[in-house]
C-alpha cells in the first residue's frame, strides 16, 4: 500500500485502540505500522484491518525497532500509556529522516497542572490551552515530556492531554478506562461508593470515542501540510501545539451520585458489590485510605506508580477547558460518556480476573 507512512505505538491501548480504529475509518488509505507487544494483538489487528495495519511485534525498550520505524515514518502517533519511554530513540530517528516533514502527536497528560488533592473544595483554577500555556507548571507529572516534545527540532509536534478518559474501548485488553479497575476495586471493598473527604473536587472528563476524534482531526491536519494543501500553522503545531482534551466537569461527587451508581445498580453483577450501600449516599473517605487501599492490591507489582497516581486524582481538581481543539480544529465534545459500556467492560474485567485466580 502506498501513502503517508504512520508509526503507531500503543495500538492495542485503551486510548490508541480507539484512536486507530477511528483513523482507518477516516483514512483507510493510510500505510500504518503498529507497535505491539503481543501475538494476541497482532492476530487482533489483523483480523480487524487486514492489510491496512502491519503488526510490528516489539516493545517500547526495543529501541532498534522503534529507532528503525520511526526513521522511515512521516507521522507519529504515540499512545503508548508509558509515553515517555520511547522519546529518546523517537526524536531524534524522526527529526533526522529524509522525509521533509514529519510530525509527531504525543499522548500525555492533564496531570501536568496537578494541584495538591483536595475533596473539600473545588480548586478555582480552569486551564484553558489557549489562554494559560506560557503558565502551565513546570515541575509536575509530564511537564519535562511536553517541555521536550514541543521544542524539539526538526519535528512538527502536537500533544493531546486528556484528564480522566471514561468510556468503552475496543482494545483486547484494556476495553474498561484506566481509572475503573482502581475505582471499583475501593467500592467493592468498601460496599459502597465513596468519595474523597467530601468529593467536592471538580474534574473534567473525557469520552474515549471523542477524544479519539480530537486525534483524527490533527491527522487529517497533518496530512494536509504533508501533501502541499496548507502550511503548518503555529497555533497547532509546535510549542502552542498542546491540546487539552475535556468536554464534561463535574464533582466527583456528582459523578458517583448521579452518573456512576445508577449504572452500577443497574448491573446484576456490581450491584452486589454495593452491600453497604443506603440510597444514593457515598461514603467519604481519607486521600491516604483511598491511597492505601488501591495500592494494597499491588504488592509492589507493575502498576502501582500510575495507581498512586489515579488514587489521589479521585480528590484532586483537575479544571481544564479544550479552547485550541475547538477554534483551530472544530473540535466540540458533547460531554456524552458511555458509562454503561465502561462498567460492563470492567465488570467482565473482574469477573475474569477473580476466575483466573480461582483456577490457580
Amino acid at each position: 500500500m502506498s501513502g503517508i507512512p504512520v508509526f503507531f505505538i500503543g495500538a492495542s491501548g485503551h486510548i490508541g485502540a480507539a484512536v486507530l480504529q477511528a483513523l482507518h475509518a477516516a483514512h483507510p488509505e493510510l500505510p500504518i505500522r503498529a507497535l505491539v507487544r503481543q501475538l494476541e494483538d497482532v492476530d487482533h489487528l489483523d483480523s480487524l484491518y487486514q492489510s491496512c495495519v502491519a503488526s510490528v511485534l516489539g516493545t517500547l525498550e526495543d529501541v532498534g525497532i522503534v529507532a528503525e520505524e520511526a526513521a522511515r515514518a512521516q507521522l507519529v502517533i504515540n499512545c503508548a500509556p508509558n509515553f515517555a519511554l520511547p522519546l529518546p530513540t523517537l526524536l531524534p530517528s524522526l527529526s533526522s529522516n529524509p522525509h521533509p516533514q514529519t510530525f509527531l502527536l504525543q499522548t500525555s497528560g492533564a496531570a501536568r497542572i496537578w494541584p495538591p488533592p483536595s475533596g473539600l473544595t473545588p480548586h478555582p483554577k480552569i486551564w484553558s490551552d489557549l489562554t494559560d500555556l506560557s503558565s502551565l507548571p513546570t515541575d509536575t507529572t509530564h511537564a519535562a515530556q511536553d517541555i521536550t516534545v514541543s521544542t524539539y527540532p526538526g519535528i512538527n509536534t502536537a500533544i493531546i492531554s486528556p484528564t480522566f478518559v471514561i468510556g468503552k474501548s475496543p482494545s483486547v485488553r484494556h476495553k474498561h478506562p484506566i481509572i475503573f479497575p482502581d475505582l471499583m476495586h475501593v467500592t467493592r471493598q468498601q460496599g459502597q461508593a465513596f468519595v474523597v473527604e467530601q468529593g467536592k473536587n471538580l474534574t473534567t472528563f473525557v469520552d474515549t470515542e471523542e477524544l479519539a476524534g480530537l486525534y483524527v482531526l490533527l491527522v487529517g491536519d497533518a496530512l494536509r501540510c504533508i501533501r502541499g494543501e496548507k502550511q503548518v500553522d503555529e497555533n497547532i503545531w509546535g510549542e502552542k501545539g498542546y491540546f487539552f482534551a475535556g468536554g464534561w466537569e463535574v464533582s466527583m461527587r456528582e459523578f458517583i451520585v448521579d452518573w456512576l451508581l445508577p449504572v452500577l445498580e443497574g448491573n446484576e453483577t456490581s450491584k452486589t458489590w454495593l452491600r453497604n450501600q443506603e440510597g444514593k449516599g457515598v461514603k467519604e473517605l481519607g486521600l491516604g485510605e483511598v491511597v492505601g487501599s488501591i495500592l494494597g492490591r499491588f504488592e509492589g507489582q507493575e502498576g502501582e506508580a500510575w495507581s498512586r497516581h489515579i488514587a489521589e486524582g479521585f480528590g484532586t481538581s483537575m479544571r481544564i477547558r479544550g479552547d485550541r481543539g475547538r477554534r483551530y480544529l472544530g473540535w466540540e465534545p458533547t460531554g456524552r460518556v458511555k458509562l454503561g459500556e465502561a462498567v460492563e467492560a470492567v465488570v467482565r474485567y473482574f469477573e475474569e480476573r477473580e476466575k483466573s485466580i480461582t483456577e490457580l
